[in-house]
């Protein structure tokens, strides 16, 4: 696994491996200005619970949503795959993160779980962390023990995390939502990503994205959400806001790059900066200097 991640920042963290393909990482890390980050992951499984902070999530290069604090985030792949992270400015995070390599999970990479590995994609799945599961995090966090017996100690609770989080969340259709009775359907969904990837200046309504698609529109929309974490309209947003960062970093003015991403300029300040933890002006001129 290979991760880049810019220097601004406060670290109180610690990795390890316990046992051969089983990565622990956990602590706190505060940023003093806005970073982004990514990570080169080998086929396997990650886990990932927040206990303070929030911060907004790629996936393959993709808008994955919001990580907020009190969740824990399921990823299972068969393939290499790409984890972006984007911190807002004066964030502090408190985490722990495991990865088990594909020779520890091949039962698991065997099987079709719901949505996007069954595709050969990336498998993504957010819920608020289970007691159980926040129990055993706060035991690896606090490493009880040293040496030989603390290796075997976080090597069990990390096997153990793993098990309810695929039990947990990888496993839970809710009942609430229309479920995606086969692969089409799933497939339909991802093509129309990738139409919203090439046609987000001028996306057709919801309503009209439905028909072209051969959904309902509440089908479509609660397939869209439960497959990739967010809304059509949040997707849209995220794509809208990428655009505009890259305008920026470029040189181009606060003003030009909310018109050529559709924004007026003040609603574009705030959706840039909510989004991003720093003004579009502050971007605009980082990207002549």
């Amino acid at each position: 696994m290979n991760s880049a991640m810019a220097s601004s920042s406060h670290r109180l963290s610690w990795t390890s491996e316990p046992m051969p393909g089983i990565y622990l990482s956990g602590g706190t890390q505060s940023f003093c200005a806005a970073e982004q980050a990514h990570e080169d992951l080998s086929p396997g499984l990650k886990l990932a619970l927040l206990i303070e902070g929030s911060f907004a999530l790629d996936l393959d290069d993709r808008a994955g949503g919001t990580v907020t604090a009190g969740t824990c985030s399921l990823f299972v792949s068969r393939d290499d795959w790409r984890l972006g992270h984007h911190f807002p400015e004066g964030m502090r995070l408190h985490y722990l993160t495991l990865f088990l390599e594909a020779g520890l999970v091949a039962d698991l990479l065997e099987q079709d779980m719901p949505g996007g590995v069954a595709r050969g994609g990336v498998f993504h799945a957010m819920r608020n962390t289970p007691h159980a599961m926040g129990s055993l995090a706060a035991s690896i966090l606090h490493r009880p023990l040293c040496g030989a017996a603390g290796r075997l100690h976080n090597s069990g609770k990390a096997l153990e995390l793993a098990a309810l989080a695929v039990e947990a969340i990888g496993r839970e259709r809710p009942t609430s939502q229309p479920s995606l009775a086969n692969a089409s359907e799933v497939q339909r969904l991802h093509q129309l990503r990738d139409f919203l990837d090439h046609h987000w200046r001028d996306a057709p309504t919801v309503d009209v994205l439905a028909r072209q698609c051969g959904f309902g529109h509440r089908k479509m929309t609660a397939g869209f959400q439960r497959l990739f974490g967010s809304t059509i309209s949040e997707y849209l947003r995220e794509l809208r806001l990428r655009e505009a960062w890259r305008l920026l970093d470029g040189g181009m003015s606060a003003t030009m790059a909310a018109e050529q991403t559709g924004y007026t300029l003040p609603h574009f300040t705030v959706a840039f900066t909510r989004r991003f933890g720093v003004t579009p002006g502050s971007l605009s001129r980082h990207g002549m200097n």
